[in-house]
């Protein structure tokens, strides 16, 4: 028996050891040395052979673009949109955003109560009076994750019960299994901040019910198309599918670190938006980040709480640990070193990296459809390095941002 636990017990060890092998091994990036007072060109090509090595190491599947003051300083693509049909990543792929899309349903938020469609404070139950057992949760609540109430993504009973019945999950199905589950609400709404997927995706639904548009078309009539974001759109399972030309399809290794890439894409539960599947380019993202700056689509001031850190009912600013690194969430926006903004973003086989200098007016966007994501956050602090070493007298060799 005594010879049995000991092999077993050096089993689990030898596993242990093999995993953080494996862990050291894929997060291990490639050194870069920059020196901050080379010439632009000089530092710009220390990063294109810092990429070529990523990609020879296979430690990176996307697009990297990085703006200042409206001229791209660094643009780089690799890898596949498609491994299946070794499509290549180009300037016009766009990406699943994952939660980079929460800071875009809230500004549509924000849009519709400065029209004064709603208030902030209105009730949940006002606009979906189907969830009455959430009563006490405001639109506040939801944009702050401070409503308590569950989140879908995390439901591995839901997640059983959508393959079982081969469904896919829709705001209708997401509202009733709310309204059903046992497994809340989890608190008094503003008593705590628990990160909520469902508290967006219930926003789209206000959102389409308010405009009278699925939250597709609002996006797209009132946003997107007003600013030529031609390469970004709403596409889940059953919306939009093929709209876009050049989308990324997630995929993965087929043993987290090794093996063949098999698809990691759309699953059951991408029949709702809002929390997630807001597409783009990198460089529509530039658009975007202009549009935000420029208060294009809505007085800049009206924007301004999608940067205060949110709060819980008390007045204690929210604050949450991420990888080791405190951050303090304001509206799909890390905003602990305001004027400097961050977004992340995790889903399927998609890391994302949206990184927003607003006093320098500097942006970084990191977009993977195969990425893992500790990994994409690595290469983004990497290339903030990078993006912070800039200065006005060294813009002259860059060149204008493309659409």
């Amino acid at each position: 028996m005594k010879l049995a636990l000991i092999c077993g017990a050096i089993s689990v060890l030898i596993a242990a050891c093999a995993f953080v092998a494996l862990e050291y091994v894929t997060l291990k990036l490639p050194k870069l040395v920059i020196s901050p007072n080379a010439p632009l060109a000089e530092r710009t090509r220390a990063l294109e052979d810092w990429f070529d090595a990523l990609e020879r190491a296979r430690k990176f599947n996307g697009t990297v673009l990085i703006v200042r003051e409206g001229n791209t300083v660094f643009e780089h693509h690799v890898g596949f949109a498609d491994a299946a049909t070794g499509r290549a990543i180009t300037s016009r792929t766009s990406f699943n955003l994952a939660s980079v899309s929460k800071h875009i349903t809230a500004f549509a938020v924000l849009l519709l109560a400065h029209e004064g469609k709603f208030t902030l404070h209105d009730p949940l139950v006002q606009h979906i009076p189907e969830l009455g057992r959430y009563d006490g949760v405001t639109l506040d609540h939801l944009l702050s994750h401070t409503s308590g109430i569950p989140d879908y993504a995390r439901s591995r009973k839901l997640a059983k019960r959508l393959e079982q019945d081969r469904d896919i999950l829709t705001p209708a199905k997401l509202i009733g299994w709310l309204a059903a589950t046992d497994e809340g609400p989890m608190f008094t709404p503003g008593e705590k901040e628990n990160y909520s997927n469902s508290n967006y995706a219930l926003l789209a639904e206000i959102v389409a019910r308010v405009s009278g548009q699925s939250f597709a078309d609002f996006l797209q009539s009132r946003l997107f198309t007003p600013l030529g974001m031609h390469r970004t759109a709403v596409v889940n399972g059953i919306e939009n599918t093929n709209l876009l030309e050049d989308r990324a399809i997630g995929f993965r290794k087929r043993f987290l670190y090794f093996g063949s890439d098999v698809p990691d894409d759309l699953n059951r539960f991408d029949g709702v938006a809002g929390d997630g599947n807001i597409y783009a380019s990198a460089r529509d993202l530039i658009i975007w980040d202009q549009a935000l700056r420029q208060g294009a689509l809505m007085p800049a001031e009206a924007y301004e709480p999608a940067y205060a850190p949110g709060r819980l009912a008390n007045g204690e600013i929210i604050q949450e640990t991420v990888l080791g690194k405190t951050l303090q969430p304001g509206l799909g926006w890390n905003v602990q070193d305001f004027p400097i903004v961050t977004s992340y973003g995790l889903w399927q086989g998609f890391s994302n990296f949206y990184w927003r200098d607003l006093e320098n007016d500097t942006t970084l966007v990191v977009l993977s459809n195969a990425g893992i994501f500790l990994r994409t956050v690595m290469i983004g602090e990497k290339l903030v390095e990078f993006a912070q070493t800039l200065s006005d007298g060294q813009q002259q060799s860059s060149m204008p941002a493309q659409p």
